[in-house]
């Protein structure tokens, strides 16, 4: 698996050395340089600049004096021409013309109230979009907003340009607005920004976002926000780099680190118009004479990242118990054909092995998971040690509930052997889909000597009382771990099955839910159906987890015992609190899973390191059942579980290494929906059971609350001056922001194969001056320093600043009510609507 990372340049003089470069590339005499993919280049030069402003001015003139014919009153401005271009036409057919990204005119006011400056704004945006579809451009790079108070005015043309048939005809042209990555000011700030615009043009597919990568460290929380966002270039500035000992530019440890996670993320990205991603160098003729290499050791540089973060191989199973058996050269080839299969990136529906009959590809795909066959090997070797230590019958009887086309068979087989009890157990392959029952006869006749009973019967119909089965094994645990109907089936073979001794593996089972923002996952259910309220399985979209825990939800135990039975054991309904510190977009809720299969057998779906909220009752009584202790010191249980015990409350869990059965479950939720900062939300989830419709269905809604501090005040000024600091329209001016504090050398990697790109930084380093993300955006746009309005990069139209907010006086009556207690106030920010009802949308028939 390669990422889909290219690399592109901006020149420090457009109109020298690229246009040098690409006059004699048409001619036929040059050839570019093969260390970058793309060229960033305005689509049109000052002269288109000066055309417009003629024009526009002309049209002003008649206008104001009454000049302009009836057929005359529409302002057109005229399309560029060959003059006004910095990316000409290609003429020669022969030469592939090279690849680029266009800038689109910095010099616009989209934000003006003059309408009529909006509509030249609009025009001409279009027609250098007109252009680049032309020349087959497919990505367009916008300035951002000036006017941080006037977002509506500038999303409204740019809603109004994606909107045309241009941009999303086949293949659509994508736009890009360009910002910091980060600002030490206020983390989110430019998230914000983004947020509000994207949200303002109605989350269109073809607007993504291009940020500009800062010096100074990225906090966690902001990378992972932007991760799950649709960005399309990393704008680099050489003012970033620090030299090394040998005195070759090298980045520091994390942003080596935030190309790498970008990078990994875009090759798993969900497939959209806006699945490539461009790292474009910037301002490389700065410090050119002050580095080793001049400006192309910066490009080799970012292509040794590149090439570092690709060398990705399929994880070997070199080890595993499974590879010694029957590992040959062709199931090799088909476990790496199976790691790419699993790898790409999809949404889908959740399979439905209780109703609907799996193919054999889907077998075939999930049984190259040897990591979970390896740790069921694990748990049915040590359980049948256990009945063979306790149980004063010669043979014991082991079924495999949904043998599907045998590999929990085989590793039932293979766990007898190495007991060297096979001869002493009966094992029973249940299965109802018939044609995998072909590959279960065929198996037992060539490799288990006819050893396996096979019944072709649906676990939830098996009725044959004269059966009774001394260990069961089932792998039907679903994303979530109760979505394949596990605890109904496994209940069947409990009931009419069982003695008082069988053991069951798993022996439980326990679901997690989490809020998360995924603009991609947004976007595709709504490609699927806006109105769907179904569940989705989500394979590698990038997704943030916005709380600061995972909830536990409940958990299903086999046997099931008397009490639970007694309180209607299938039915769950669990409303459950999450802390959210940062600001976001929630667009669904996350599900995942853990499980023991037996003993101190564990598996994992949660996140590496996740710390997970316990429920009440579980935080001892949980802990009493795994036989560890509830003191607050750290217990790590055996690797495979990848559980730590964190305190009373709280567990911290890691993903299973290496296992891919499972990706995680999503509960989307039909409208995205904004928390604040410090937001309270409150998670309604079912499982419900319907006896007359034989149905199990998922329902599920959120509430968001924040907590207000009254004290003197009245509850009115309060609540506005809360709804004040809650807007998501960011009040820095991109030139008022706060500069970052200097970076630190000793931070850098020392990773690395060549000696030109040691990270080891002698005392006397050079580093560049230090630039902004502003300004490293301003200098890709070749704007001025700041966005103070200074100066006016178009042409002064005399227009009055208008559309500040007033500021609002104080309450007369504030004074009389100082004394007062002080009074916490929870207030309601935000409901969604219950989704699925009644299982409208997805359920599961029994």
């Amino acid at each position: 698996m390669e990422s889909n990372v290219f690399v592109g340049v901006k020149f420090g003089s457009a109109a020298n050395a690229a246009s040098s470069e690409l006059t004699g590339h048409m001619k036929g005499s040059t050839k570019l340089p093969n260390n970058y993919d793309y060229i960033l280049m305005p689509v049109t030069n000052g002269r288109y600049k000066d055309t417009v402003r003629a024009s526009f001015q002309k049209f002003k003139y008649r206008q104001g004096n009454g000049a302009i014919l009836m057929d005359e009153t529409i302002l057109k401005i005229p399309e560029p021409e060959l003059q006004d271009l910095c990316i000409p036409p290609f003429t020669v057919p022969e030469n592939e013309p090279p690849s680029y990204i266009g800038l689109l005119s910095s010099w616009l006011e989209l934000e003006s109230h003059d309408n009529l400056v909006r509509e030249m704004c609009y025009q001409v945006l279009l027609n250098e979009c007109k252009y680049a579809r032309f020349v087959g451009i497919n990505k367009l790079i916008l300035a951002p907003p000036r006017e941080l108070s006037e977002l509506q005015m500038y999303s409204q043309v740019i809603a109004r340009l994606l909107n045309h048939e241009l941009i999303y005809s086949t293949p659509p042209l994508l736009l890009s607005i360009s910002l910091p990555l980060y600002e030490d000011s206020d983390s989110l700030a430019t998230w914000d920004l983004w947020h509000t615009i994207r949200k303002l043009c109605g989350y269109h597919p073809s607007l993504s976002i291009s940020l500009a990568v800062p010096r100074t460290k990225t906090p966690s929380h902001v990378l992972n926000r932007w991760l799950c966002e649709p960005v399309s270039c990393l704008l680099i500035s050489s003012s970033i780099f620090a030299t090394n000992q040998y005195a070759y530019p090298v980045l520091h440890k994390f942003n080596q680190n935030l190309i790498m996670k970008f990078q990994k993320i875009n090759g798993n990205s969900l497939p959209s118009n806006n699945s490539e991603l461009c790292i474009i160098l910037h301002g490389m003729e700065k410090y050119s004479n002050r580095i080793k290499g001049g400006e192309s050791a910066y490009l080799e540089y970012i292509n040794y990242l590149l090439k570092k973060g690709d060398n990705l191989s399929v994880p070997g199973d070199k080890n595993s118990r499974s590879s010694q058996h029957d590992n040959t050269l062709f199931q090799q080839q088909q476990q790496r054909q199976h790691y790419f299969d699993l790898h790409s990136p999809r949404l889908m529906p959740p399979l439905k092995p209780h109703s609907e009959s799996l193919t054999n590809y889907v077998y075939s795909v999930f049984e190259q998971d040897s990591i979970k066959y390896d740790m069921y090997q694990d748990a049915i070797q040590k359980a049948l040690h256990d009945l063979i230590a306790s149980s004063r019958s010669q043979s014991l009887v082991v079924l495999i509930a949904g043998a599907g086309r045998g590999p929990m068979v085989e590793r039932a087989i293979r766990a007898s052997k190495y007991l060297k009890v096979l001869d002493k157990v009966k094992i029973i392959a249940l299965e109802k889909n018939k044609q995998a029952c072909l590959y279960l006869q065929k198996r037992n006749f060539d490799s288990w000597n006819n050893k396996v009973q096979i019944i072709k019967e649906d676990m939830r119909l098996w009725k044959d009382e004269s059966i009774k089965v001394d260990l069961c094994v089932s792998e039907l645990l679903g994303s979530f771990g109760c979505n394949e109907l596990s605890p109904e089936c496994l209940y069947t073979v409990e009931r009419y099955h069982s003695k008082t001794n069988t053991i069951f593996i798993p022996q439980s089972y326990t679901s997690y839910i989490a809020p998360i923002a995924s603009y991609l996952l947004h976007q595709k259910v709504n490609e699927l159906n806006k109105d769907n309220e179904s569940v989705w399985i989500m394979h590698n979209v990038p997704y943030c987890i916005l709380s600061s825990k995972i909830n536990e939800l409940w958990t299903f135990e086999h046997p099931i015992s008397e009490f639970e039975l007694s309180a209607a054991p299938f039915i769950k309904n669990v409303v459950t609190e999450f802390k959210v510190k940062y600001r976001g977009e929630i667009h669904g809720l996350i599900g995942f899973f853990t499980a023991k299969l037996y003993n101190d057998i564990h598996i994992s779906t949660l996140p590496d390191e996740s710390i997970v909220k316990l429920l009440p009752d579980s935080d001892v009584q949980g802990l009493k059942k795994l036989n560890v202790s509830s003191s607050p010191d750290p217990f790590m249980y055996p690797s495979e579980a990848g559980v730590n015990v964190v305190g009373g409350k709280y567990k911290k869990f890691s993903h299973t290494p290496n296992m891919h059965s499972w990706s995680p479950l999503v509960f989307p939720l039909k409208e995205p929906f904004s928390v604040t900062d410090d937001t309270e939300l409150s998670v309604f989830i079912s499982r419900n059971y319907s006896v007359q419709n034989r149905s199990v269905w998922y329902e599920w809604s959120v509430e968001s609350f924040v907590y207000l501090l009254l004290s003197g005040a009245s509850t009115r000024r309060a609540t506005n001056q809360k709804a004040a600091s809650q807007t998501t329209t960011s009040s820095h001016k991109p030139g008022l922001h706060r500069s970052g504090h200097q970076a630190n050398p000793i931070g850098l990697s020392s990773e690395g194969d060549g000696a030109a790109f040691s990270n080891t930084l002698p005392e006397n380093a050079f580093l560049p001056v230090h630039e902004s993300g502003w300004q490293s955006v301003n200098d890709i746009h070749g704007l001025s320093n700041g966005f103070d309005g200074e100066e006016r990069p178009l042409f002064d139209l005399g227009a009055d600043d208008i559309g500040k907010l007033d500021e609002e006086e104080e309450d007369e009556d504030d004074e009389d009510e100082e004394d007062e207690e002080d009074v916490h106030v929870r207030v309601k920010t935000g409901a969604s609507a219950l989704h699925n009802v009644n299982g409208q949308s997805f359920s599961l028939q029994l």
